[in-house]
């Protein structure tokens, strides 16, 4: 029975995310999972906090299956979804082995129980910290990112980042855990439940008055730096299948979609246009054609292209996926080269040393990472644009690297058509969302399929293409009107970046080592 309640238990926890959203069962599952594993022995614990961990991963990954390449699909799809499984059940593990005797006996007064609850919260954002740094991050679908449609509450990211939401979820879900049990122990009692709950509700109730407040509050400056209000952006969705775009010999009937829909976008008369990750390689050849489209109509063309560089003193060639800023006088430079790359998408791991992985992937070769954060001016109307590119825009603190105090807008170019039509373009939006409240300033995202939208400061994703007809997956062009002024200057995230997340990671591990030194003492006969 405790096997299936575990699958149940991730199921929930999936469903809270893109798609269906259902936001509301985040908050009642850190809670149902600890009931599930409470009493159970440390490695039967284990198994079914890892059990509903995996579930949450795999429904919640399921996009991976929609890429077109069965052995990378398939295999992606196992492997990523198994570690990153063990953070959560890491989380279960740990927290459920303090309820070892079961919740049926458990006698803790109410500061004990009081304490639990916000050190499950403190090593839940512990483990995110981690798991959006180890072996490269992948911070994909943290727990507070199901709440990015409830706007009043994430504003607090501005000052922790996602992960005040991810506390502020997990402990009131622990808090209500504790609250049903002496509900049980004094049914007689209508009251019994408020000890447990009241902090919580408390919490929540003041942050979320303050998100009101933020969003009611007049949030963007008068102008931005360069004393302009508004700022019109043309973006370019050409949604090019993505066996198209691994095809040789299609570079030209892909540039020619471009440059029509390009043409469409331009009579819109944009200060910007826009193309996605990847969209077309440009040939010498055809290398005029775009520069002229930019000179004529007197607008820059920010836009995806693999970068090649050879290695002075060496026959070695280095492959970049970068951004590209080119104006009238030419592209700019330095351009962005991706930091952050995308395992077996855009380099094979172990490469060398194990030459068979190559066949999970259906890249030839792997992409270098760049080195650092830039950004681009636009000369004319003086604004500051910071590139992003796929899912750099999933980083908290990937994010903050790249807006400073003149930043003026965050631009990610990102090519979701590996996944056809499915969850993942919302769910990469709702990780967008985080980004733009963190950091205080809008993002825009230029998608190949889906979804190319712009997000304002507050988090609210303000129009996005396909709105009127719901198909986010064509192609076509979309104009938007994007507010820049970075809301009341920058946040208190961008200027000190993750001080809440590192004070839970140490605090984590210092209770995490002060338990095990007390086991100590006991497995000793130091102690009793």
């Amino acid at each position: 029975m405790r096997w299936l309640l575990a699958v149940l238990v991730g199921l929930a926890l999936a469903l809270a995310f893109p798609e269906p959203r259902w936001l509301g069962f985040a908050w009642l599952v850190p809670g149902a999972w600890l009931a599930v594993v409470a009493g159970e022995r440390r490695w039967r614990l284990f198994g079914l906090a890892f059990v509903a961990a995996l579930v949450f991963r795999l429904v919640s990954l399921r996009f991976l299956l929609n890429m077109p390449h069965a052995a990378g699909a398939v295999g992606g799809w196992l492997a990523l979804s198994l570690y990153s499984a063990l953070y959560p059940a890491a989380w279960a593990w740990f927290c459920g082995g303090w309820l070892r005797d079961g919740l049926a006996k458990l006698e803790w007064p109410w500061f004990r129980r009081l304490g639990f609850g916000l050190f499950a919260a403190v090593a839940w954002v512990a483990l995110e910290m981690v798991q959006a740094r180890l072996l490269g991050g992948y911070p994909w679908n943290f727990l507070g990112v199901s709440q990015f449609e409830n706007l009043p509450l994430i504003q607090i990211a501005s000052v922790t980042g996602v992960y005040g939401v991810s506390f502020l979820v997990v402990w009131a879900s622990v808090s209500l855990l504790f609250a049903v049990l002496q509900i049980r122990r004094a049914p007689a009692n209508p009251l019994s439940w408020w000890a447990d709950t009241a902090l919580p509700l408390l919490a929540f109730g003041l942050v979320c008055s303050w998100g009101i407040v933020k969003r009611i509050t007049p949030h963007f400056n008068s102008g931005s730096h360069s004393g302009k209000d508004e700022f019109t952006v043309a973006l370019v969705q050409p949604s090019i299948p993505q066996q198209l775009i691994w095809q040789g010999g299609t570079g030209d009937e892909r540039l020619a979609k471009m440059l029509e829909l390009s043409r469409l976008a331009l009579a819109t008369k944009p200060d910007l246009l826009l193309w996605p990750e990847a969209c077309v390689p440009i040939s010498a050849e055809r290398w005029p054609e775009v520069f002229d489209m930019v000179k004529t109509n007197g607008v820059p063309l920010l836009f995806g292209a693999d970068d090649v560089e050879r290695v002075e003193g060496s026959d070695e060639v280095r492959f970049y996926n970068s951004a590209v800023l080119l104006t009238a006088d030419g592209p700019q430079l330095p351009s962005y080269r991706k930091r952050r790359l995308v395992m077996f998408g855009e380099y094979i791991p172990f490469e060398k040393a194990l030459p068979f992985m190559k066949y999970l992937s259906p890249i030839g070769g792997s992409f270098t990472a760049g080195i650092e954060p830039v950004q681009f001016t636009l000369q004319d109307v003086e604004y500051v644009l910071a590139p992003l590119i796929c899912f750099e825009d999933s980083f908290p603190h990937g994010g903050r690297e790249h807006v400073s105090a003149v930043t003026d807008l965050l631009v990610n170019l990102t090519n979701d058509g590996w996944f056809g039509a499915g969850p993942e373009q919302w769910q990469h939006a709702a990780n967008a969302v985080f980004r733009a409240v963190e950091n205080g300033v809008p993002l825009v995202r230029c998608a190949n399929n889906g979804l190319t939208c712009w997000i304002d400061p507050l988090g609210q994703v303000r129009q996005f293409y396909g709105q009127e007809t719901d198909d986010i997956y064509g192609a076509g062009f979309v104009s938007f009107e994007v507010p820049l002024g970075q809301a009341l200057g920058q946040t208190v995230y961008n200027r000190h970046g993750d001080v809440f997340g590192w004070a839970c990671l140490l605090v984590a591990v210092a209770v995490a080592g002060a338990a095990r030194a007390k086991r100590g003492l006991h497995t000793s006969g130091g102690i009793g």
